[in-house]
């Protein structure tokens, strides 16, 4: 190919262009803008969805007073329990450890005096459960409730507030 000749005059008009002034920093600047717009996003996202994450003094509440704290009160420990299960299908049994902790901070005689009752009264409200009434955790709630009132019922100075569970087999 040949070479054709340069205006040298249209080479001059080129160069004398103006270009607009390079702006710096517009990148950082933008970069910086995103990123305090998704963090704060974040952060508001937090401060909905998962109000807990914010310690409480940030959250403009007070602190829990320590007199809210519930105090524990004696655990009374229990010898296992191994009864048949009312079954219409087949033997069923039941294994249980049952602890009681009472409102009282301190063990009370009442409680070794009336334990022969408080077993027995046990052994019965055990023995009259089946399988599909005692098998899911709400099953467990009422029968630790129903242990709860019977232990009352018996008891004058002991308040059984808790039944514990330590151990809970069904074969």
């Amino acid at each position: 190919m040949a070479d054709h000749p340069v205006d040298p005059a249209a080479k001059d008009q080129k160069e004398n262009i103006p270009t607009p002034p390079k702006r710096k920093g517009g990148r950082k600047l933008l970069l910086i803008i995103g990123t305090s717009v998704i963090m704060l996003g974040a952060m508001g996202s937090l401060v909905i969805f998962i109000p807990g994450v914010i310690p409480i003094g940030l959250r403009g509440q007070k602190a829990p007073q320590e007199t809210s704290l519930v105090k524990q009160g004696y655990i009374y420990e229990m010898d296992h329990f191994i009864v048949n299960l009312a079954e219409t299908e087949g033997p069923r049994y039941l294994k249980v450890k049952i602890n009681l902790e009472s409102q009282e901070p301190k063990p009370h005689e009442e409680y070794d005096r009336r334990l022969p009752q408080l077993r027995d009264s046990i052994l019965t409200i055990l023995s009259a459960k089946g399988y599909k009434e005692i098998y899911d955790s709400e099953g467990k709630r009422r029968l630790k409730e129903e242990i709860v009132s019977k232990a009352n019922s018996l008891f004058s100075h002991v308040k059984v507030k808790t039944v514990y569970f330590t151990e809970f087999v069904v074969q």
